[in-house]
């Protein structure tokens, strides 16, 4: 080699995963062809359940490829500094319980899930984690019976009360979220979809306001609002609207700020008081211009862009 031409910079572990999350929407196929190649920067424990993370939802959730993922898991399985019995090691475990519980192997899945306790939460908090993962890449493969028989058996395991410390209530904040905004954008809902819907949106709302700070929260009415506006819920999707607002003036995030305008315009909106959401869209409008990041502006617009064409007709 010249010895004026530099080695191309290692690449770090979590510099990879991060490139994948950020490339796995568009190109989910892409992601997953190159993830045999983080398996050498797996230097350390720690890197396993971010690897895992990245593993899982490629794998299950957008490309339904169960024991691909599973294959995957057990050539971390298999690296000299994998332990069966440390956090990480359970990590790994917890991710095959996930890809076999979404393949129909409960059996196995519960096994698993057994094996991959640990810490000092109660069992059924480890379980609700891998029923809300396995739900979640099962609603976004849309088998939507399925996903409701597993979200609503981690809600009710949930009745011991998990506090902001422990992982079940941020798993369920998250798949209540995501659940609900799939939903809203689903052609043709039966009115079993609009429910759930709505009890995903309330959940993730509950477990938010236990697990995630101001901004979180209010994301949270926000999501929660727009599920009750699609189910045309008008005064409760306002209501929700309106708490969005004061949680986000509270955290001065101008994201939530946006979000909360927009929410109430379309609350507004399908109650058919339209110089009321016109007033909305504006106001969002002006919280749209403060937002400096250049991402979260592109998404806003998209949103904006989107009530007026609503507004307009």
């Amino acid at each position: 080699m010249d010895s004026t031409q530099q080695r191309p910079a290692t690449v770090s572990l979590d510099a990879f995963v991060a490139q994948g999350w950020n490339d796995h929407g568009d190109d989910a196929e892409g992601v997953w062809k190159r993830l045999p190649d983080a398996i050498p920067l797996v230097t350390e424990p720690k890197h396993l359940p971010t690897l895992c993370g990245l593993v899982v939802h490629v794998s299950a959730e957008h490309l339904g490829r169960f024991d691909d993922g599973l294959a995957y898991l057990a050539r971390l399985e298999a690296l000299p500094l994998y332990d069966a019995a440390s956090p990480e090691g359970k990590a790994v475990l917890r991710s095959k319980a996930v890809l076999h519980l979404c393949a129909g192997r409960r059996a196995e899945s519960r096994r698993l899930e057994d094996a991959s306790h640990g810490g000092t939460a109660p069992p059924a908090s480890n379980r609700i984690r891998v029923l809300a993962t396995a739900a979640s890449a099962l609603a976004n493969l849309g088998r939507i019976p399925e996903v409701r028989a597993l979200f609503e058996e981690a809600i009710g395991l949930a009745a011991y009360g998990p506090t902001a410390t422990d992982q079940a209530a941020r798993s369920l904040a998250i798949t209540g979220n995501n659940l609900a905004a799939l939903l809203e954008n689903k052609p043709h809902r039966t009115p079993g979809d609009t429910a759930l819907m709505v009890r995903a949106a309330e959940a993730g709302l509950r477990f938010w306001s236990i697990a995630g700070g101001p901004t979180e929260t209010a994301l949270a009415h926000y999501r929660l609002s727009r599920s009750l506006a699609h189910a045309g819920q008008a005064a409760r999707a306002a209501q929700h609207a309106t708490c969005c607002l004061e949680v986000a003036a509270k955290a001065k995030d101008e994201f939530s700020t946006f979000s909360g305008h927009e929410a109430l315009a379309w609350a507004r909106q399908i109650s058919r008081d339209l110089v009321g959401a016109r007033r909305s869209r504006d106001d969002a409008a002006k919280a749209l211009a403060a937002i400096s990041d250049p991402d979260t502006r592109a998404i806003c617009q998209t949103d904006l862009d989107a009530l007026d064409a609503a507004l307009a007709r």
